[in-house]
């Protein structure tokens, strides 16, 4: 219930989160600090007294549910009470919520339009080691205006208990939250941001939308990246073109497959001086603004090492990935696929942050493969590095392999039945996209970044990102080799990664490049 109370977006998909305002749990050992926060909160967020009799009172908390569109509803405050009463025989709970509104007709539309919401656990109570029964009920007190009992309030009644008792359920069987979101950004800053974004652009760019891919989709997942950069560059850098105290003054961003120019185009709007560029140009830039088109060029990018080794094939529409545009710009590469795995390696180059959003995987020369979750320098220097279950070498590929390893030989194909059943071993295998995830951040912290993982809110099963925005201290040695050191260091990376010379990795990269520019543009 404590959950529940924190996170009321499990109740309720209309709603982004719960602020609390005051928590009596937190203040257990001193009453008259409570007190004296209690006088300092504004009237409309203190808690609503309430005794319930034969029980004590053993927790008092005050939140403010925030919904994920206000412009359609408007915040409530809420007084959370829990009350408990024990006797010989059962244990009995009251979580009691009760709305800060004086009638039904000031109640938002995602609550119940009630004055009070109470949720009864009794439980028995036995000295016997098997489970005792329980039972979990909801209670409703009406408004005078508003008394009677609704299909839609038993509805939402129903659905309040199966709530509640999924996920009593869950955490009785052990589960463990493998997802944690707002590691990097707190969650209360990045929706603030990213409601005012959604209501200055959402509207706007769907009706205007020109593609044929779904604008519910590309123009909000762009609008959430949009509200977690601002955020992280508020944390980085001074706002947009000025320098506030210790804080470095922005540097720029450069977009690297910028695709339908979107996230660019948010950007710019909001103040902060960049640029972004496509191997293919999109329906989509001709509907911005003339200012921010002109910051969306069609651009093959072929790095430098791979020109500086392949004589008499520049092109002018070609950029060498060295951004002397804005020195040090921060790096976005967001669903870049050929560039993704270059993203580190770019702001290594560039003396500059970054940050990837993977989506498909390419390795260093643009060719889809699996990537392994480390690259091949880290598995060196690591002894307890794991191979991947497809990567486990059977007897039959070994040394000392005889013809009685021919079931062996026979199990790695599929079965003849047609079967798509997955084993457990292959169960136990991670996806391709968290392999690619990780050897990205491999990537970065092979040329010195300390790489961060972050799960994005944004409406994409593509969402995890990696930050680059600090990197591990150099030897002095290494500052005094520059620029030329961290051109060896990469020639090395991509050489070591795919067992070729640079010069033929970078003719292979230009043709696929060129390719690639020939094809129509997509929605993204």
């Amino acid at each position: 219930m404590v959950n529940i109370i924190a996170n009321p977006n499990v109740l309720s998909s209309q709603l982004f989160r719960a602020d609390i305002f005051y928590d009596s749990g937190e203040h257990e050992s001193g009453h008259d600090k409570a007190n004296e926060l209690l006088k300092q909160m504004k009237a409309e967020y203190r808690p609503i007294d309430y005794q319930l009799l034969g029980y004590e009172r053993t927790r008092t908390l005050v939140r403010q549910l925030i919904p994920r569109n206000p412009q359609l509803d408007r915040p409530l405050v809420q007084t959370c009470h829990f009350f408990q009463r024990l006797t010989d025989n059962d244990e009995t709970s009251v979580v009691l919520y009760i709305p800060h509104v004086e009638e039904s007709a000031e109640m938002p539309f995602y609550h119940p339009k009630v004055s009070k919401l109470a949720f009864l656990h009794k439980w028995q109570l036995s000295n016997d080691v098997r489970p005792c029964p329980g039972m979990l009920s909801v209670s409703y007190t009406f408004f005078p205006d508003a008394n009677e009992l609704t299909t839609k309030l038993e509805r939402t009644a129903l659905r309040l208990l199966e709530t509640v008792h999924k996920h009593g359920q869950g955490q009785l069987a052990g589960y463990e939250k493998k997802v944690h979101l707002d590691r990097i950004i707190p969650q209360k800053r990045y929706q603030d941001t990213y409601t005012t974004l959604k209501a200055k652009y959402g509207r706007h760019l769907s009706e205007q939308w020109v593609e044929v891919t779904d604008p519910g989709k590309h123009v909000f997942e762009d609008i959430g990246i949009a509200a977690f950069l601002v955020e992280l560059w508020r944390d980085m850098y001074a706002v947009p073109e000025s320098t506030i105290g210790d804080k470095a003054a922005f540097p720029g961003f450069v977009d690297i497959g910028c695709g339908n120019g979107v996230l660019t185009y948010i950007l710019i709007s909001e103040g902060y001086r960049g640029w972004g560029f496509d191997a293919r140009e999109r329906k989509t830039w001709s509907i911005f603004p003339a200012e921010v088109q002109n910051c969306l060029q069609q651009r093959l990018l072929v790095p430098e090492i791979f020109l500086s080794d392949t004589e008499g094939v520049k092109d002018s529409s070609w950029h060498n990935g060295i951004f002397d545009e804005y020195p040090g710009a921060f790096i976005v590469s967001n669903h870049a696929d050929e560039l993704t795995a270059w993203t580190p390696l770019l702001a290594y180059l560039n003396k500059s942050a970054f940050i990837a959003i993977p989506c498909c995987s390419h390795d260093l020369a643009g060719t889809r493969f699996r990537a392994s979750p480390t690259t091949k320098s880290a598995k060196t220097r690591s002894n307890t590095t794991r191979r991947l279950p497809q990567q486990q070498q059977s007897p039959a590929e070994g040394e000392g392999a005889t013809a009685s390893d021919d079931s062996v030989i026979k199990s790695k194909h599929a079965p003849e039945t047609g079967s798509l059943k997955r084993t457990a071993e292959q169960k136990k295998m991670p996806s391709a996209y968290s392999t690619l995830c990780s050897y990205v951040e491999s990537l970065a912290e092979e040329v010195g970044f300390e790489a961060e993982q972050e799960v994005l809110r944004i409406p994409s099963t593509r969402n995890l990102c990696i930050v680059g925005r600090t990197r591990r201290a150099i030897s002095e040695d290494a500052c005094i080799r520059g620029d030329e050191n961290k051109r060896d260091k990469v020639v090395d990376v991509v050489e070591s990664e795919l067992g070729n010379s640079v010069t033929a990795v970078g003719v292979e990269w230009i043709a696929r490049a060129e390719k690639l520019a020939k094809k129509p543009g997509s929605g993204h």
